[in-house]
């Protein structure tokens, strides 16, 4: 059977079985928070995803990582200490308030040049220590201790640019224990092991280095949250409190700005009661201006940025496109899936097959998030033997003559098939439709815009996608990041220290990453014209602008 052929019996198979998200019943609780149940026959268990509009985007800066921090420590394990009242809660609420106390009085104190600081840090550490030690006779370790867990089931939460997502499964008889569980969770927000959580999220953070998409998208959006880079702000996410972090939490637990999905066999009506006594009783926070997001023209022109990192060469390449709710969204997708959908897709076959510049290429759309102005991305590892240009020359070149060229009728209806298929699955398995109506009730403000663009795209016309692509991918919308084997240890000494003082002084000066890239480059170029005593002294000069602990 031919491919095309055999993807076209896979949509109608599907179609015949597969619930449609017509089915989606919403509903607003008492306080506003909006409600959306799907009921589906024969699931012996609940799926159901919180949504929290906003995410890392909306974060100020000096609180950067908040939303990852909150999903981390707030919500996962539902251990029986984060959830008790009475007597034994205060005594534990206040063990840790005494630990945020001497963990913030033991930041301060290494940060203060004082003469007596050792014997400061021995105290305030020996103190920590012994509240620690109270602490740990308090918080649960052994697994089965969660609730969820010794009910057969889970949660996990996920921060993402628009959104704090937490999802939940469990069985059909747990709904109850659920209900009460996260109303407890979300009236307390008791974040027991927060420092323990901050500690191992700062490590992660470090231990990832220089990324190369936190580069792509720090060049392509200067200034804007989207670009906004972890990295950048370790001692910002090191001061942060927990009772900094459950202050921003209350101010944010807005339920006009929160959805409950539910995907399960259980009635709505049945179920309401619990779920307005669980989450429709959650105050109104107190007024709060709406965040201001600052706006990036989409023609800030070709930005390139050429850097040594990683182990192999690779190309990576950024337009800036609209977000999901404008019009040209939409033909953007297609242009996406006819460019590479699939080994048959143009860069796949032409590529990485046909022409084999490519050892691999991926294309990626709504990058880092799709409610506001995105990205979408190209990413190509050259094969043996080809340069970053040969392979940026013919990713251009696919796109010129998608611009120009008109689409075949096969390609176009394996293009729409492939993308059917994808919506179907998503409709066909619970927790994936539950994160699809979160996503685009988050991203465009409307959950119906999960079925609407699949009718949509089934009426797109060719031209409409050519239109955008002429629109949206072109030299003016794009940024480029050439990435070329970083360093290796036993390079030359003098440009391997070179490159850290010249990286470290960028980043203390300059926020917009390919502006830093540029002067680190252009600078270690002038250097090298100099001769060796001249190059050592101004190397001197230039380590001692820096801070003590970044030299």
């Amino acid at each position: 059977m031919r491919p095309l052929l055999l993807l076209l019996t896979m949509v109608l198979c599907l179609q015949g079985q597969t619930p449609n998200p017509g089915e989606v019943q919403e509903r607003r609780l008492a306080n506003g928070m909006r409600l959306l149940w799907v009921e589906r026959r024969d699931l012996d268990a609940f799926h159901a995803t919180l949504v929290l509009r906003g995410g890392r985007a909306e974060e100020p800066p000096a609180l950067t990582g908040a939303t990852d921090l909150l999903a981390r420590s707030l919500f996962g394990p539902a251990w029986p200490e984060d959830l008790a009242t009475g007597k034994a809660s205060q005594e534990f609420d206040s063990m840790l308030k005494q630990e945020e106390g001497l963990m913030e009085a033991l930041r301060l104190a290494r940060l203060r040049a004082l003469p007596d600081v050792e014997s400061t840090v021995s105290g305030l550490e020996a103190s920590l220590q012994s509240v620690r030690g109270q602490l740990r006779t308090r918080l649960s370790t052994a697994p089965l201790t969660d609730l969820y867990a010794a009910a057969g089931g889970w949660q996990r939460a996920e921060g993402t640019e628009d959104a704090l997502m937490v999802h939940t499964e469990l069985p059909l008889g747990a709904f109850d224990l659920w209900c009460q569980t996260e109303h407890q969770r979300l009236s307390l927000l008791r974040i027991s092991r927060f420092y323990e959580t901050k500690a191992a999220f700062l490590k992660e953070v470090r231990a990832k280095g220089a990324q190369a998409l936190d580069l792509i998208l720090g060049a392509a959006l200067p200034g804007h949250p989207y670009g906004r880079n972890f990295r950048d702000h370790l001692p910002a996410i090191e001061a942060m409190r927990a009772s900094e972090l459950r202050t921003y939490t209350r101010r944010t637990l807005n339920p006009e700005h929160m959805a409950l999905i539910v995907v399960s066999s259980l009635s709505l009506d049945r179920s309401l009661p619990a779920l307005e006594a669980a989450f429709g009783s959650l105050p109104m926070p107190p007024e709060n201006e709406e965040t201001l997001l600052a706006e990036i023209p989409s023609d800030l022109g070709d930005r390139r940025v050429q850097v040594n990192l990683g182990e192999a060469p690779s190309l990576l390449a950024a337009w800036r496109i609209p977000p999901r709710s404008h019009q040209d969204h939409l033909a953007l997708r297609m242009a996406a899936q006819i460019l590479d959908g699939g080994h048959t897709s143009r860069i796949q076959a032409r590529l990485v097959g046909g022409k084999a510049l490519a050892k691999s290429a991926t294309l990626l759309m709504d990058l880092p998030g799709a409610r506001l102005p995105g990205l979408l991305l190209a990413e190509l590892v050259p094969a043996e033997g080809h340069s970053l240009e040969e392979v940026e020359a013919a990713l251009h070149s696919e796109i010129l003559r998608l611009q120009q060229e008109p689409i075949a009728p096969e390609e176009w209806t394996r293009a729409l098939a492939q993308l059917e298929v994808d919506h179907l699955r998503i409709l066909d398995e619970p927790a994936a439709l539950a994160r699809a109506l979160g996503h685009a009730w988050v991203e465009t403000g409307d959950w119906h815009r999960l079925d609407l663009e699949m009718q949509r795209l089934r009426t797109l016309q060719p031209e409409a996608v050519q239109a955008a692509v002429r629109t949206w991918l072109t030299a003016s919308h794009r940024t480029t990041a050439l990435l070329r084997p970083a360093l290796l240890e036993n390079s030359n000494p003098l440009d391997l220290r070179t490159n850290r003082v010249l990286q470290a002084l960028a980043a203390l000066r300059v926020e917009d990453p390919a502006q830093r890239e540029h002067l680190v480059t252009e600078g270690a170029r002038q250097l090298r014209m100099l001769s060796l005593p001249e190059r050592l002294r101004t190397l001197e000069l230039l380590e001692a602008q820096l801070p003590q602990e970044k030299r």
